[in-house]
């Protein structure tokens, strides 16, 4: 398209003039992380209570019963039938406790929290457990029996970290990506308007969808890379608490994300980035100054933050329904790549749901363009 790294380039030295740049993308997150780091180191470290310490059998017939005490409380050994891994991410197993599968005697699973010195003890003694049951299988056979080896897992990085960070990740993505794009869209084209070089443009041989094109793709940039740089930030801040050894107020310490889930994660954000710069621009294009658009803009970013809020109460699985619903669908799918439960088919009628209004509202703004109500 004629023009459109010229305007790109224009557009982008604009943005970078502007003296709160500086300021909301690269000070203010600094002094953030550097005021909740402080504030953390205040607070003390978290100490979970528990009433009882349990050790969960799944698999093998087994009663529920009392083996003993620690530190004054009680310690049970409770079958269990549901699914373990299901089982795990309920209320109702507590990070002292110890899961054990039986399901495959060949292959016993031992599932608990290393950073825990109650459930570390628990697992030594449900590997005693597991070997005396060994014993008695191969009890009385005229041949020495290897024992089988048994699988032991810290389940801290599954569990822990995943879930509050697939809690908060929509409000911390979400909500500042597209509070970004309402203030830099603000001034595409109202602020053309107001400095009075919007005519001029209009005049120029450069194509209206160059032109466009030029300015939702710089407001794209600019707020990825500013997203990028506050979520860079809170990573930084997680391994500077676990570094000091205080609560984690950012969540990513121990943050489990493979390569292809942080590659959709990223998808998706340029996405809902290239829909709601569509949006900004056709917004701008019908205000007189920055400040009309900007003020104009203020519902959209009031939506998503009801839409993050939202999410973050989300419990189970979300029907297929939901799945539609314009940007509360986008933190349900951010939420499913961090669990790992995300459904192609949900996963592809998100990415339409953004990607097809994108199209129209950039139609809209091209028909747009040229008309006597943009013009004054």
């Amino acid at each position: 398209m004629y023009g459109l790294g010229k305007i790109f380039r224009h557009e982008m030295l604009k943005i970078a003039k502007e003296k709160t740049l500086l300021f909301g993308f690269l000070v203010l997150p600094v002094i953030t992380l550097f005021l909740t780091v402080g504030m953390t180191m205040l607070t003390p470290m978290d100490q979970e209570e528990a009433e009882e310490y349990r050790m969960y059998f799944h698999g093998i017939s087994i009663e529920s019963y009392n083996i003993g005490t620690m530190e004054d409380k009680e310690i049970w050994i409770v079958p269990v039938a549901e699914d373990p891994q299901v089982f795990m991410k309920s209320d109702d197993f507590h990070h002292y406790d110890v899961m054990v599968d039986f399901s495959d005697i060949r292959d016993v699973k031992i599932y608990y929290y290393e950073s825990n010195s109650v459930s570390c003890y628990l697992k030594m003694s449900a590997e005693s457990f597991v070997r005396k049951t060994y014993e008695e299988l191969y009890k009385g056979m005229n041949r020495n029996v290897a024992f089988r080896e048994v699988f032991v897992e810290d389940i801290k990085k599954e569990d822990d970290s995943n879930r509050m960070i697939a809690m908060l990740l929509p409000y911390m993505l979400v909500l500042p990506l597209t509070a970004n794009i309402a203030n830099l869209a603000g001034d595409t084209v109202a602020g053309d308007k107001a400095r009075g070089t919007f005519y001029q443009v209009m005049l120029s041989p450069i194509p209206p969808l160059s032109l466009i094109m030029a300015k939702i793709l710089s407001v794209s940039v600019i707020s990825i890379v500013s997203s990028a740089i506050y979520i860079g930030m809170d990573v930084a801040g997680s391994r500077i608490c676990k570094a000091v050894g205080v609560r984690d107020a950012f969540g990513f310490a121990d943050v489990s994300i493979t390569v292809p889930q942080l590659l959709l994660i990223l998808l998706y954000a340029v996405l809902l980035c290239y829909l709601f710069s569509n949006i900004g621009v056709l917004i701008s294009l019908f205000c007189k100054d920055t400040s009309q658009a900007q003020t104009a803009q203020i519902p959209m970013t009031l939506l998503c933050t009801i839409a993050s809020i939202m999410s973050m109460f989300r419990f189970g699985i979300s029907p297929a329904s939901h799945y539609m619903i314009p940007v509360y669908n986008i933190c349900l799918i951010f939420q499913d790549l961090l669990n790992s439960r995300a459904k192609m088919s949900n996963m592809l009628l998100v990415a339409v749901s953004l990607l097809i209004p994108a199209v129209l509202v950039l139609l809209a703004t091209l028909l747009s363009y040229k008309s006597e109500r943009v013009r004054t």
